[in-house]
């Protein structure tokens, strides 16, 4: 079977939250519906595939290890002055040869997804259309075999009656982190106040603080960070889409970590 997970040039990596999490979540629910497919057995050793990189693209890693709701994934970006129909059928054609059914190829918003099994992995790509004509996406590969749904908030704390919607852990070189998405029915103040009580109680200090006033088109909401060694909380808190309730975004690094693989 094909697969170089490799990119061409040594551009510096996006940081992992600028990786929009509806992305993330699309992978992951692909994922977690291919864990009750027919798969190797656990002693399974085989390599990560590497995958050819996009025709006329620049890429760059996003995060070499990382976690999203327990599974396993390697996601590089990449832009390419080639159209999207050009990617997607590079891809379409790359990953129909040695594989025993056709690519998956399916429209999600205003971007396209080409996906293909290789074992115990699936691997994913996401490619839009660019004002310049071009494309840019993600390329994203998944380990299915011994995965398992798993949405740990770690060392996050979760507010009484808050649910997690989304956990992305990624090891970069000396920094670790973890996003926790959740919602909460209450309001953004009163979530804002626990998350104030909460880290302080915990040894957190509170390094900034900023409220954000309802404007037409977006929620009210906070943006806060914490510092406690050699750690970082960072905490959005944003009104949901209804009017109702919260969406918070905390995100845990901590720095000076040695390397480490999921």
């Amino acid at each position: 079977m094909k697969g170089t997970l490799r990119p061409r040039t040594s551009q510096p990596s996006p940081h992992l939250s600028s990786l929009p999490l509806t992305w993330l979540l699309v992978v992951a629910m692909v994922c977690v519906g291919l864990l009750g497919a027919p798969r190797a057995c656990a002693g399974d050793t085989t390599p990560w595939p590497q995958l050819p990189s996009p025709p006329k693209a620049k890429v760059a890693w996003v995060a070499e290890s990382m976690r999203v709701d327990g599974i396993p994934m390697k996601v590089m970006h990449f832009d390419s002055s080639a159209d999207r129909l050009t990617v997607v059928q590079f891809y379409r054609s790359y990953w129909s040869g040695g594989y025993p059914a056709k690519p998956s190829v399916k429209i999600v918003g205003d971007a396209t997804l080409v996906g293909q099994l290789h074992g115990p992995f699936y691997m994913t790509v996401k490619v839009k259309d660019t004002p310049q004509g071009g494309s840019e996406g993600l390329i994203a590969v998944s380990r299915l075999l011994g995965s398992r749904l798993e949405r740990s908030p770690g060392e996050v704390p979760v507010m009484p009656g808050a649910q997690i919607r989304q956990v992305v852990e990624s090891n970069d070189p000396r920094r670790r982190s973890r996003q926790v998405l959740m919602s909460s029915s209450s309001a953004v103040p009163t979530v804002a106040h626990y998350y104030q009580g909460a880290l302080t109680n915990a040894g957190w200090r509170q390094a900034q603080y900023t409220d954000t006033p309802r404007e037409a088109g977006r929620p009210a909401g906070s943006f806060m960070v914490f510092l406690r060694d050699r750690s970082e909380m960072q905490l959005s808190v944003a009104g949901g889409a209804d009017g109702r309730g919260s969406i918070v975004s905390a995100t845990l690094v901590t720095k000076d970590t040695d390397p480490a693989a999921f």
